[in-house]
């Protein structure tokens, strides 16, 4: 019993201390200043909202953030010049220009296989005394020489890694628009791009040219399907004129801007051929400096289709031209005088891997020898 009472009397003191302590008041100064001497840590405001209906947004709340969010998309766009209907219409573009081309791109990547040998030694081969890892096959014979056949090492000395770098410069003149050529230039682009980076070359870069130069694709990311929707929207073909001479030297320039880590540098210019006459000779000596930079220059042009038809009289290959020697007139072929010796007139997309492939083995070949002799 004296338990039972002691047990009763604990827990009536506890209740008693709780009760206090919950009828208890803050302590504040009063009216008449007591307690100002006494000096107080301001407490830090850490409170637990247990109440969800505090948490809970009202509607409005919700429209004006909504509101807001969408203004500053909206702002965005205007900023970064996107329009959800052309991006769209850009994304179904590429998207049937690469449904079209998809195995001429698998075609270009096994012709340029062959033809853009690896250049960078990354893989492990020959017997050497030293080097970087044992040939398991030699140990058996080097422990039966007595230790004496000791050339069981490899070296990174196989060539197994592509490190080129080029540049695919698209024409955005008006002429490429009016010939008809723009639709073909563009597919001419899916098919060199989509297969050199299926064979992984190194580095790729796409350009447009008109009056001046644009980097529309850098060298150092890597060519993706966003790539090229971003490639198809910038491209207008509505430039007034056609500056080849300083395409030829702002492409020089991009490529020495990237630095010289790069074991070959080509350029692929697309265009519908279309020069002005007075610029033949700075690209004379352009296309001869970059040939001492072991920069290989190409013109691929490319042959309009009006109404679905080639006319054989619009082809720059028929084209003539009238020159004035010691004041009389000379008519010649418009071809006969062009200045870029590495070129292709492409009128069939579907010849675009063979010839390309072929074409690009004997100026490889024609390159080795000039290099060859001048060394």
């Amino acid at each position: 019993e004296d338990m039972d009472t002691d047990a009763d009397d604990a827990e009536h003191e506890i209740d008693t201390a709780n009760s206090n302590k919950e009828e208890t008041p803050v302590s504040e100064s009063d009216d008449n200043g007591e307690g100002d001497d006494v000096d107080e840590k301001p407490k830090p405001d850490n409170r637990v909202v247990s109440d969800l209906s505090q948490l809970r947004l009202r509607d409005g709340d919700v429209e004006s953030m909504a509101k807001i969010s969408g203004d500053d998309l909206i702002e965005e766009e205007q900023i970064m010049g996107i329009n959800t209907a052309e991006a769209a219409e850009a994304r179904a573009r590429w998207a049937e220009i690469q449904s079209e081309t998809h195995n001429l791109s698998r075609r270009l990547c096994e012709k340029l296989r062959l033809v853009m040998e690896p250049l960078v030694a990354t893989k492990l081969r020959g017997d050497y005394r030293t080097g970087k890892r044992i040939n398991m096959k030699r140990v058996i014979g080097y422990i039966a020489s007595g230790y004496r056949k000791d050339k069981i090492w490899l070296r990174r000395t196989k060539p197994a890694k592509r490190d080129y770098r080029v540049l695919l410069a698209v024409d955005d003149s008006e002429s490429m628009q009016k010939s008809g050529a723009g639709d073909m230039a563009l597919a001419a682009l899916s098919t060199l791009a989509t297969g050199m980076s299926q064979l992984e070359i190194g580095e790729l870069g796409v350009a447009s040219f008109g009056e001046e130069m644009r980097l529309l694709h850098p060298f150092h990311q890597p060519f993706t399907s966003e790539s090229g929707v971003n490639l198809v929207r910038n491209f207008t073909f509505d430039e007034k004129r056609t500056r080849t001479a300083l395409c030829v030297e702002s492409a020089l320039s991009a490529l020495e801007s990237q630095g010289e880590h790069s074991s070959m540098q080509l350029v692929f210019m697309i265009s519908d051929g279309r020069i002005e006459r007075d610029s033949r000779a700075e690209l004379r000596r352009l296309i001869r400096e970059m040939s001492e930079r072991n920069i290989l220059l190409v013109m691929i042009i490319v042959e309009g289709k009006k109404g679905g038809r080639t006319k054989k009289k619009d082809s720059i290959v028929h084209m003539k031209e009238v020159t004035f020697e010691k004041g009389k007139p000379k008519v010649k072929q418009f071809i006969d005088d062009y200045p870029f010796p590495y070129y292709m007139v492409l009128d069939d997309m579907k010849t675009l891997p063979e010839v390309l492939g072929d074409a690009l083995r004997q100026w490889f070949e024609m390159l080795a020898q000039l290099n060859s002799t001048t060394s």
